[in-house]
């Protein structure tokens, strides 16, 4: 019995000890912050810095000469950054500028592979002149795809699963019901739009999680609740959980944990049993005196919240919190710092060797699918995915040479790919992260 315990023992630690180092492959390198400027001056122009965890330094690197920010999103080292009426692509290695386009009533972006799509709304012109409220790009080259014709109204946050997107659509400030639109994106059409009801009013960010898409409804102008819907993509039946509080934006989803906007502060929500975790984990920085929380993201490695705070015309700031809520430090932000997001890498180990070799795996983080990509003449024999303890929970043979893996089932966290082909064997980390 006693060797027993001893083996056991002698297991967790190397367990632990395994966990340890296949963090330690993985840093969050940067937080982008995109910095709005204050509306209605020209001369103060969107602006966009990063902040290095590490060395605490915040380095403004990049000009939008537009007047607002709607939305960031990374994929490997670039950055896509919707702004008032143009989409730019920045390079957050060396921070240069690599493509930029004109569109305009933009929104949200969300990258599928290399499909950039953008989601369009009402502003203060009016609706799209068009009457296009999705649209579709090349991710590498920011070129133009395909106009999703049929939408209804404004839309907003967007998912993709498979071949699939979902895109909320909140409509105008009139709105009275959330919908989620359906998106072929290998067709690029619109398969349907699902009417959630007057409970899903105010419909905005969403995410998924398994065979579920969860989204966080805003509370309308002047009321006191919002509310998370949740929409299986499978049953296709859905239902909203009404939430007695002012529901602000979706900050992340990870595992079961929800967080979001709550009483002008970030809380959690359980999405397992629809139930307020904490309703305030980080406090309303002080919106009775018009300072608010433009934009906040979790840095699911180091499990922080980086939250910004402006009151739109005089300043903005930037703090980070612990995942308990406590403030930890801060970095530099300027006016209306209303978009931001974390810049994940792989460091020493594991990944080091594939700088030389000539298999690509994206994207990573990733999301519901991952794409293997031979760039040369070898041919793919075999992958398998293995969790941190070892356990294989994916394997497949004879995939030649490009392959499109579903990894919806996988839990967020951090997994290890073998990849054998005809001439090496190659191991990759890889982060689960909606």
């Amino acid at each position: 019995m006693k060797k027993n315990y001893f083996l056991n023992a002698i297991i967790i630690l190397t367990l632990i000890a395994m966990y340890e180092m296949a963090v330690s492959q993985t840093e969050t390198k940067q937080v982008i912050i995109c910095n709005g400027g204050v509306y209605g001056d020209p001369s103060d122009h969107v602006t966009l810095s990063t902040y290095d965890p590490l060395g605490q330094t915040t380095t403004v690197f990049g000009d939008i000469f537009t007047e607002s920010v709607q939305d960031i999103v990374i994929k490997e080292n670039f950055a896509f950054v919707s702004a008032q009426h143009s989409i730019v692509k920045f390079n957050i290695d060396n921070y240069e500028r690599v493509a930029a386009i004109a569109e305009s009533n933009l929104n949200k972006l969300y990258i599928h592979n290399d499909l950039l799509i953008l989601s369009r709304q009402t502003d203060i012109n009016g609706p799209p002149a068009d009457g296009i409220y999705i649209k579709i790009f090349n991710a590498n080259t920011l070129s133009f795809i395909a106009d999703i014709s049929n939408i209804s109204a404004d839309a907003a946050g967007i998912v993709a699963e498979n071949d699939t997107a979902y895109v909320a659509i909140p409509g105008d400030w009139q709105a009275t019901e959330g919908k989620i639109a359906v998106i072929d994106l290998q067709e690029k059409n619109l398969v349907r739009e699902i009417n959630l009801g007057s409970d899903a009013v105010g419909i905005y960010n969403l995410y998924s999680n398994e065979n579920n898409i969860y989204s966080v409804n805003r509370t309308p102008y002047g009321g006191s609740t919002g509310s998370v819907s949740t929409y299986d993509i499978y049953t296709l039946d859905f239902s909203s959980n009404i939430i007695n509080a002012v529901v602000g934006k979706g900050v992340a989803l990870t595992d079961n944990i929800l967080y979001l906007g709550l009483d002008n502060g970030i809380g959690s929500y359980n999405i397992n049993t629809h139930q307020i975790i904490d309703p305030e984990i980080i406090p309303d920085p002080g919106s009775a005196s018009y300072i608010y929380i433009a934009a906040a993201g979790f840095d699911i490695i180091n499990e922080n919240f980086y939250i910004t705070t402006t009151d739109y015309f005089s300043f903005g700031e930037g703090k980070i919190y612990d995942i308990n809520g406590n403030f930890t430090g801060s970095f530099q932000a300027d006016v209306s710092p209303e978009a931001i997001a974390m810049d994940y890498r792989d460091i020493n180990g594991i990944n080091d060797n594939n700088k030389l070799l000539s298999v690509n795996v994206f994207p990573n983080p990733f999301n519901n699918n991952l794409n293997v990509l031979c760039n040369n003449y070898e041919e793919i024999i075999e992958i398998s995915i293995s969790d941190i303890t070892g356990k294989i929970i994916y394997k497949n043979c004879n995939l030649f040479s490009d392959i499109n893996i579903n990894v919806s089932e996988l839990s967020n966290g951090l997994y290890f790919m073998i990849i054998k082909t005809d001439m090496q064997i190659i191991s990759r980390k890889i982060i689960k992260s909606n």
